[in-house]
C-alpha cells in the first residue's frame, strides 16, 4: 500500500490565504505517523483529504492500486444499535439486520426467518470472527448486547478499532483518539496500536502517547508541513537543533552586516574628505580620487544589500515569548486539610478515608481512571461539595481560583485584555503580557471572546484567575480542548506559579513536569499518594 501526497494546498470558501500549502509526504505499509499542529492548522482537514472526503485546491494524492481501504476513527456519541449488530454489519449489512431481528422481541415467525437467513448467509462463521475481534479489542462479552451509545468513550474506541479490522482496512486513521481517555486507557490504546500489523495515522495532542506510537511526526504550522523521523521527543530535539543552526547562521550574517556598515561608513568618510580637498584645490587628481572612492563605496553598498538579504533569508521564525511569571499569593502554611474523607456516587464508593494536606506553594496532581471521583475530590477541596464522611478544613482566608472542565462563557462580545484588567486591576501592559504567556498573542487580545477557539477562551479564563493572585489554583483537566503548543505554554507558566496548585490531568508529560505531589484514585474506593512517575513509569 502506498499513498503519496504531493504539494497539497487547501482553502475553504471565502478564505483569502490557503489553510495549508505545498504539503508533501507519503504513507506506506510500515507507517506509524503522528500529525501535530496548533488548533486550526488543518490537521482534520488533511485527514479529510486522505480519505477522499475533501479535494485539494491544488496538488495531488496518488493511491497505489488497488485503492487502499481506509478506516477513519473519530469520536462519536454512538447509536442505538447493539454492539454485536454494529460489528456484524461491517462484514455484511444483511447479517447485521438479521441478527438485530433475532435479538429483538419480534414475533416467532420473523425471528425464525431471520435465523434461517443468518445461517444461509454463513452468519455463524462470521459471528465467530466478530467475537474474536471484539474480545481482542478488549470489549468483554457482557457489553456485546449493549447499545453502542451506552458504551464509554474508550469502549466505543475499541469497538471502532475492531470494526476497522473486521472491514480488513489497509490503513487506520485516528483523529484525536486520546480525547476523554484516562491515563490507563491511553496506555492500553498505545499497546493496541503497537501490536497492530497495520499502518496508521494518528492526530493527537498527547506528547507521551505520540512518543509511544509514532515513528514519524508530521508538523502542520503556519500553512506549511514538515516531516520528522522519530516520536515526539525526537521531533522536539530535531526542532531545537534546527532552530539553533538557523540562529547560528543568522548571527554570522548579522556580524557580517555590521562589519560592512562600519566599512562603508569609513569609505564614505574618506570619499568626503577627498571631495573637500578636490573642491579646495581644483586639482584633477583629487577629483579622480574622489570618484574612485565613491565607486568603491557603491560596490560596498551592493555587497551590504546582498548580505542583508542573505541574513533576512536565514533568520528563523521565532515565536513571541512572554515571560510573565504567574504569581500566586505568598500565603504560607496549611491551606486545605482533608481527614478520612469518603465520597459516594449513589451506592458506589468513589474514595474512602482519604486524608490530604495542601500547603502554600505546593503543586498537586490528581490522577485516576474516568469515573474514579477526581472532579468530586476537587469540589470537596474547594468547598463546593461536602464529603459523605470525614472532615474538611479550608482556611477562611484562602483565595481560590477554580477552572472547571467545561467553562460556561458569558462574555461573547467582551475583549480578553479588558476582562483580565477588570477582574484583577492590573495594567494593560501586564494584562497583555499575561495573556501572551498563555498563548493569546497580538490581535487576539482585542478580539471578542466569541471569535476565539474553545482552547483560547479557556486560556483567557485562566489568565483572569491568576491575575488576581489566588492562594490556591484548582484546574480540572487543563489539557482539554488545547493543542500541544498551548498545553506546553501553560505548562511552562504553571511551573513558575508561586501559589498552591491542584490539577486533575490525564496528560503524562504534563503531570511529570508540573506535579510535585500526587493523589491517585483507583476507581474502586482506594487511593494512594505514590509518585507513579518517580522511576519514569507511564
Amino acid at each position: 500500500m502506498q499513498i503519496t501526497c504531493t504539494n497539497l494546498s487547501f482553502s475553504y470558501p471565502n478564505q483569502t490565504t490557503p489553510l495549508f500549502d505545498v504539503v508533501s509526504f507519503s504513507i506506506s505499509d510500515g507507517s506509524r505517523l503522528g500529525i501535530i499542529g496548533p488548533n486550526g492548522s488543518g490537521k482534520s482537514t488533511l485527514l479529510g483529504l486522505l480519505i477522499g472526503r475533501l479535494q485539494p485546491a491544488s496538488g495531488s494524492i496518488s493511491r497505489s492500486p488497488p485503492a487502499p481501504r481506509i478506516a477513519l476513527i473519530e469520536m462519536d456519541t454512538g447509536n442505538s444499535w447493539l454492539v454485536m449488530t454494529s460489528a456484524l454489519a461491517v462484514r455484511s449489512p444483511l447479517l447485521g439486520t438479521a441478527w438485530s431481528v433475532m435479538q429483538s422481541d419480534s414475533d416467532a415467525n420473523s425471528t425464525a426467518e431471520a435465523a434461517a437467513e443468518f445461517a444461509a448467509e454463513g452468519g455463524y462463521a462470521v459471528l465467530a470472527d466478530v467475537q474474536r475481534a471484539l474480545a481482542g479489542a478488549g470489549l468483554p462479552q457482557e457489553l456485546w448486547n449493549h447499545t453502542v451509545a451506552s458504551l464509554s468513550v474508550g469502549e466505543r474506541l475499541w469497538l471502532h478499532v475492531a470494526e476497522a479490522l473486521l472491514a480488513r482496512a489497509d490503513l487506520l486513521i485516528l483523529d484525536e483518539p486520546t480525547s476523554h481517555l484516562d491515563i490507563q486507557k491511553r496506555a492500553e490504546l498505545a499497546v493496541m496500536l503497537q501490536d497492530l500489523d497495520l499502518p496508521y495515522v494518528v492526530v493527537s495532542h498527547d506528547r507521551h502517547f505520540l512518543d509511544l506510537v509514532s515513528t514519524q511526526v508530521l508538523e502542520l504550522t503556519r500553512g506549511r508541513a514538515r516531516l520528522y523521523t522519530g516520536g515526539y521527543t525526537t521531533y522536539m530535539a530535531t526542532l531545537k537543533a534546527d532552530e539553533n543552526h538557523d540562529r547560528d547562521i543568522y548571527a554570522v550574517q548579522t556580524r557580517k552586516v555590521m562589519q560592512l556598515k562600519k566599512a562603508i561608513g569609513r569609505v564614505k568618510g574618506q570619499a568626503g574628505s577627498i571631495e573637500a580637498l578636490a573642491y579646495k584645490s581644483s586639482s584633477g587628481f583629487f577629483s579622480h580620487k574622489a570618484a574612485k572612492m565613491e565607486k568603491h563605496a557603491k560596490a560596498m553598498r551592493t555587497r551590504l544589500e546582498r548580505s542583508l538579504a542573505e541574513a533576512t533569508a536565514a533568520k528563523p521564525f521565532i515565536e513571541k515569548k512572554r515571560n510573565y511569571v504567574l504569581e500566586g499569593s505568598p500565603h504560607g502554611g496549611i491551606l486545605v486539610s482533608l481527614v478520612r474523607v469518603t465520597a459516594l456516587a449513589g451506592n458506589r464508593t468513589l474514595f474512602r478515608d482519604l486524608s490530604l494536606t495542601i500547603r502554600g506553594g505546593e503543586h498537586w496532581c490528581i490522577l485516576g481512571p474516568n469515573g474514579a471521583g477526581k472532579s468530586t475530590l476537587l469540589q470537596i477541596v474547594i468547598g463546593q461539595r461536602q464529603p459523605d464522611t470525614g472532615n474538611v478544613m479550608l482556611s477562611p482566608s484562602v483565595k481560590v481560583g477554580f477552572v472547571p472542565q467545561q467553562i460556561a462563557l458569558e462574555h461573547g462580545e467582551d475583549i480578553p485584555i479588558d476582562l483580565v484588567r477588570q477582574t484583577s486591576g492590573i495594567g494593560s501592559e501586564d494584562a497583555r503580557m499575561l495573556l501572551g504567556t498563555l498563548g493569546i498573542e497580538s490581535d487576539q487580545v482585542f478580539q471578542p471572546m466569541q471569535q476565539l477557539s474553545i482552547g483560547q477562551q479557556k486560556c483567557v479564563f485562566i489568565a483572569r484567575l491568576v491575575a488576581a493572585r489566588p492562594d490556591l489554583l484548582v484546574i480540572d483537566e487543563l489539557e482539554g480542548n488545547l493543542a500541544i503548543d498551548a498545553v506546553m505554554l501553560l505548562e511552562q507558566a504553571l511551573l513558575q506559579f508561586t501559589g498552591a496548585l491542584v490539577m486533575v490531568t490525564h496528560d503524562v508529560a504534563l503531570a511529570r513536569a508540573v506535579g510535585q505531589q500526587f493523589v491517585s484514585l483507583d476507581g474502586t474506593g482506594g487511593w494512594s499518594q505514590e509518585n507513579l512517575f518517580a522511576d519514569g513509569e507511564s
